[in-house]
Formats: C-alpha cells, structure tokens, sequence
C-alpha cells in the first residue's frame, strides 16, 4: 500500500509541472515597428582634406548669424549670412562680404559663441525659389565637418 500510494503522490506532483506551457509566439505575426528607424545607417561625415578638395570655397568666419529657417516639404532648410571672414580656399575671381549660404543641416552656430567656424562651400545645386529670394550665393557641403 505504501508504494502504491507513493506513485500516486509522485504523479500528482509531477502532473502540473508536466503540463505546463509556455507561449511561444510564432515569426509569421511578428511585426517590427522601428524597421525603418534600424535600417538608417549613420551618415559619413567627411575629413577636412575630403570636404577641402571637394568644395570650391572655404571660408573660416566668427561673424555668421542665421537669417531664416523655411520648412520645405517637413525638411527644414537653413540660411546663413557671412558677414566677413578668412578665405582659405578660393577658385572664384571675386568675392564680396556679406554672402548668404543655404545648408540643409544645422552648422550649430551659436549667438555667444567667438570661436571661428571653418565652412565649406560648394555651388548652390537645390532650392532654386530660396536661392533667388534671400540671394544665396552658395551652399554647405554636405557632410562636411564644422570646425
């Protein structure tokens, strides 16, 4: 009697752990919501000699203020206007201050900031409509290091 009632005790006990299951979720409903957020690789930033041989202009300044930020189809652009500053690459003849330059990024100028910031430009190739209002005269090379 005693090993009789010592098998039903051990399949008593031994029944809920047996039956126990975990959820599985199969891979057919799996739904990635931040695919597009994973699939964006980090863009190149260039090195200085890479942007140097690339732009026609290069123009280091401590008197940069930006002038307006339209917003063309949820892309923010951005103008700058160069109030005077050292140019250390120049293909063009002539070059009067003050100049506008259009960027599509940020050059993270501040209104404290004294430093002098080294910007890289090239001709301007997008924005035909903002380059004939504000009178831009270049643009930012993109992917180019501020700095």
């Amino acid at each position: 009697m005693r090993i009789f009632s010592f098998y039903i005790l051990m399949i008593i006990l031994s029944l809920p752990l047996s039956c126990k299951k975990d959820y599985e979720r199969p891979d057919h409903y799996s739904l990635d919501l931040f695919r597009n957020e994973r699939n964006e690789q980090q863009k190149r930033i260039l090195t200085a000699e890479e942007a140097n041989e690339k732009s026609l202009l290069v123009i280091k300044s401590d008197k940069t203020e930006l002038v307006s930020t339209p917003k063309i189809n949820n892309k923010l652009v951005y103008i700058y206007k160069i109030k005077d500053g050292k140019i250390t690459k120049k293909t063009s003849d002539s070059l009067s201050f003050p100049i506008r330059i259009i960027s599509d990024y940020d050059l993270k100028i501040s209104k404290g900031k004294t430093d002098s910031t080294t910007i890289y430009l090239m001709a301007p190739r997008s924005y035909k409509l903002l380059i004939t209002e504000f009178d831009v005269s270049f643009q930012a090379l993109p992917a180019a290091p501020t700095l």
